[in-house]
């Protein structure tokens, strides 16, 4: 759309100016008759010219599609494997035009989704029917605006795979916003109530993760004690759901957050050289193993891996 999207203007603007042209000169008696007959043979020409571009554009897009879909054979056949964001990339037309579709989707998920945190808050806080009210209202937005920003992956032309799976990442966190809905409605103990339980949650979250991906390092390298107190404060550090406030047991030192390509470097100043051998070791096995699962199906992995791969040690 974007290629001919100008020439439309264009055409557009021309008709337009040249009714305003003839309306600016004065009419000749006995000339609206020909006035009407020139403006309406500009217009058929613009609306030939404009079916000639719409013809030209789907005629490319389908034989960019096909000359997409050799590429991904050709790369099958040869063993190569063919690119998930050249698959991705011949998709892209169809996603597009449904994209509507996975629009209406994706908010009706949501919304169902939604209505159990409204339910639950709605008992939890003792909210007026009022307060209710504006909760849905809320959420229901939320939902639209979650849906929107998925969608706009899909549409976006310069978009990656890595982008898609990015996207659906951001959609399991698509309550943000919320405490400061909720604290601009409740009042008093309610208010003191909902701070307390939303830190507590945040904590037991931000918990969680961080045994998890300290069980699976000391399952791989076997960590001391000390090491595994280091560690945790790290991974906990690195959480999405991590911020300063969070009072985490026995955390001493910094308490400013990391993303996770700043975590991991800093876990490998705790472990021992020969932790890090095998810790290396580990992840060339695990993308060989990935590369070889993919190549059964007939594809290859994405050139950026490894970012997907962060929390895989």
């Amino acid at each position: 759309m974007r290629q001919y999207l100008g020439v439309f203007v264009g055409v557009m603007l021309g008709i337009v100016g040249a009714v305003l042209f003839g309306q600016s000169k004065p009419p000749p008696a006995g000339s609206v008759a020909e006035e009407v007959e020139e403006v309406e043979r500009l217009l058929r020409g613009a609306q030939r010219e404009i079916r000639e571009l719409r013809a030209d554009g789907m005629r490319a897009r389908k034989r960019h599609r096909s000359q997409g879909a050799q590429i991904i054979l050709n790369d099958i056949r040869s063993g190569k494997g063919a690119s998930l964001d050249d698959v991705f990339g011949i998709t892209k037309p169809f996603l597009i035009d449904m994209s509507p579709l996975i629009n209406r989707i994706r908010v009706k998920e949501e919304k169902e989704h939604f209505d159990g945190v409204a339910g639950r808050y709605g008992r939890k806080y003792d909210l007026t029917d009022r307060q209710q009210a504006g909760l849905r209202e809320w959420l229901d937005q939320r939902a639209e605006e979650n849906a929107t920003d998925f969608v706009k992956v899909l549409t976006n032309p310069q978009a990656s795979f890595l982008d898609l799976i990015e996207a659906g990442q951001d959609a399991e966190r698509n309550i943000e916003g919320i405490d400061g809905f909720m604290e601009s409605q409740l009042r008093g103990q309610a208010l003191a109530d909902f701070k307390q339980d939303r830190m507590m949650e945040r904590i037991e979250s931000v918990e969680h993760e961080a045994n998890g991906l300290l069980h699976r390092l000391d399952n791989l390298v076997e960590l001391d004690a000390e090491q595994e107190d280091q560690l945790f404060y790290m991974m906990a550090r690195g959480s999405q759901q991590y911020v300063p406030a969070l009072e985490i047991e026995g955390m001493t030192g910094s308490r400013i957050p990391m993303d996770t390509a700043q975590r991991n470097r800093e876990i490998r100043t705790v472990l021992r050289p020969e932790q890090i051998e095998v810790v290396d070791a580990n992840r060339r096995q695990r993308r060989e193993d990935a590369e070889r699962e993919m190549g059964e199906i007939g594809l290859r992995l994405p050139d950026n891996w490894d970012e997907l791969a962060l929390d895989d040690w």
